[in-house]
């Protein structure tokens, strides 16, 4: 079966996580590390899917999530040159919001465990002092996808700044290219609205 790009990122966001059997275990501050601390998280939350329900399941991961994710240097990214020229008061009404949707994203998709596995794999130096997480997210029915994972070291130690599908594929661009009709549509708060009823359908689903 065939993924197409846009179903690829779902699956960033959305992919069912577990570590490699017989895998090192990695130190709990290095790239590496968080990632493997992320997903134990998701992993309690995908057992107790269902009797959490999806309010249950964001007040769990949002925390992990933070402390995994630069959220607010993706939400920088994902705007692209737009950002620079924004109001205070919008970037900080769209990074909330952005926030908001990045947690409901993981919450709607972390439902229940069926048997995928997530793979972890080397960490290797990227350009700007960054380390790239190389990672496979096996499926089902073993067809690997790759996931890699590019973090930036920070004040508040590595973290995450943006993920690469199929090995090569950033999130943070793809998001940039949804984001720019509403932006230039609607504006800042074009683009809220449109997140917030994205938002609204996930929990919905739930």
């Amino acid at each position: 079966m065939r993924i197409s790009r846009r179903g690829l990122g779902l699956i960033a966001f959305g992919a069912i996580v577990w570590a490699a059997a017989g895998h090192a275990r990695a130190d709990a501050g290095d790239p590496a590390g968080v990632i493997q601390n992320l997903y134990g998280v998701i992993l309690d939350v995908m057992k107790h899917g269902p009797e959490l329900g999806f309010q249950g399941r964001y007040e769990k991961l949002e925390p992990a999530i933070h402390q995994a994710f630069d959220v607010a240097t993706m939400c920088k990214i994902a705007i692209g040159p737009a950002w620079t020229s924004m109001p205070t008061d919008k970037k900080n009404s769209l990074l909330t919001t952005f926030d908001k949707f990045l947690v409901s994203t993981y919450a709607s998709r972390f439902k229940a465990f069926s048997g995928q596995a997530f793979q972890v794999g080397a960490s290797k130096p990227a350009a700007g002092d960054r380390v790239l997480v190389e990672s496979k997210l096996v499926k089902s029915d073993g067809e690997p996808i790759e996931l890699n994972y590019l973090f930036r070291k920070n004040e508040s130690g590595w973290q995450v700044i943006d993920i690469y599908l199929a090995g090569s594929i950033s999130q943070m661009t793809q998001m940039r290219s949804d984001f720019s009709e509403p932006l230039r549509k609607g504006g800042v708060d074009g683009l809220i609205q449109q997140l917030d009823a994205k938002i609204k359908q996930m929990e919905g689903a739930a």
